[in-house]
């Protein structure tokens, strides 16, 4: 299995960022547009699923970043020696 490297994560969060957004202002656009062209429970229900993908992207652009800092501080931890020294 390969590796995860810091570019590749960082892509990664800022792609789930960017759907985040764009769920948004979609869900928000359909709300605002949407009346002219379907019915309101319609539209309240298109609105709600791109409202729960917009929260869903960004719980997992959290994650993904909150594992990452675990993972450094894991491997800081691993490198320092039992005096607290940094080894070399």
């Amino acid at each position: 299995m390969k590796g995860v490297d810091y570019p590749a994560l960082r892509r990664r969060v800022l792609m789930f960022y960017f759907a985040a957004g764009l769920n948004l202002l979609m869900g928000l656009y359909v709300m605002s547009a949407g009346s002219a062209v379907a019915e309101r429970s319609t539209v309240w229900l298109i609105s709600l699923v791109f409202l729960v993908f917009a929260g869903v992207n960004y719980y997992m652009a959290r994650i993904l970043a909150k594992r990452w800092d675990a993972h450094v501080r894991q491997q800081n931890a691993t490198k320092q020696s039992p005096d607290g020294q940094a080894q070399q």
